[in-house]
């Protein structure tokens, strides 16, 4: 079998009734040396049997791969265990490409001088709604090369982008804490501290976010699972890049925030705390904040106590 150059990864749970837009989308590609991998992370709705079905029909290479009810970025991880392509762009099942996605991509990638590209993780375009509206910033400049943390802290570029990502750099940086609901800017953040992007102000994905999604509920799920909130803001806090003041002191409150959430003891906290003096000036509103947690989703406080309690007693 021929190794394609593009991995298409798609982690989806019980959305089979969005994921024909997907299929399509990646139909209509004028780029077609890619693969399509699914990985259903445990759905009941149907899913396989859709997904086999297109397999069958042979107009795309198609793999399917099941795993337990583990969580978005484990699927993430499965599909990336198998990619076979070059590169490989992550595409959730509520969002679809636009005809030239990919060769928009690789376009971009190619613009890197190849004596510089092994400095760099990939290529990044723009996300926008159906109706056109651009998600987020655009970039300052097109195009820009910065890594990661660059692009948010120091140029302030928010909102969803869309990346084509080299996947020997993708296989090297699994998301971690499989079981909890990662927050992805971690893994980026730990590619900063070695590689670069080229950024362009072309649309790439079209995003519809879903009710049930982890957009439109993300901090009640982050409550419920706040282990890689608390590592995401510590090692924020540990970027060499200068944090601008005002982010530096929320990412500090954060920081004690969520290690309340893990119930991680006031000592441990200032041990593992970069800033001693800011960690302590910043501990009252981490508190508070954290307090105002467990008053607004006091089920998903409940939950996650009530596994940390089962771990402690299984450990014991």
């Amino acid at each position: 079998m021929s190794t394609p150059k593009i991995s298409v990864v798609t982690p989806t749970y019980n959305r089979a009734y969005v994921l024909g837009r997907v299929y399509d989308s990646l139909l209509a590609q004028t780029f077609d040396d890619f693969e399509w991998i699914v990985v259903d992370d445990g759905s009941s709705d149907g899913t396989e049997e859709l997904v086999q079905s297109w397999a069958a029909e042979g107009k795309l290479d198609i793999h399917f791969k099941w795993q337990e009810n583990t969580g978005q970025y484990a699927a993430v991880n499965r599909g990336v265990e198998i990619a076979r392509g070059e590169y490989i762009t992550l595409l959730d099942s509520d969002d679809w490409f636009l005809p030239d996605t990919l060769e928009a991509l690789l376009e971009i990638w190619y613009s890197i001088p190849e004596s510089e590209r092994p400095g760099f993780s990939g290529a990044v375009g723009l996300c926008a709604y159906e109706d056109g509206r651009i998600v987020g910033d655009r970039y300052p400049e097109d195009p820009l090369d910065c890594d990661q943390a660059e692009l948010y802290y120091l140029h302030g570029v928010q909102g969803d982008k869309h990346s084509l990502l080299r996947t020997e750099v993708l296989k090297a940086y699994p998301f971690p804490f499989e079981g909890e609901v990662v927050w992805p800017g971690i893994v980026w953040n730990r590619m900063a501290l070695t590689y670069r992007e080229r950024h362009v102000n072309r649309v790439v994905k079209i995003l519809d976010y879903q009710e049930t999604g982890l957009s439109n509920r993300a901090l009640e799920i982050q409550v419920g699972s706040p282990l890689p909130m608390k590592q995401y803001y510590l090692e924020e806090l540990r970027l060499p890049h200068r944090l601008p003041l005002r982010r530096r002191l929320r990412t500090t409150a954060n920081y004690s925030r969520w290690s309340f959430h893990c119930g991680i003891p006031l000592r441990r906290q200032f041990t593992d705390a970069p800033s001693k003096l800011g960690w302590l000036a910043l501990l009252p509103l981490g508190f508070a904040v954290y307090l105002n947690d467990r008053r607004r989703f006091p089920e998903a406080f409940a939950a996650h106590r009530a596994r940390l309690r089962a771990a402690a007693a299984k450990a014991t």
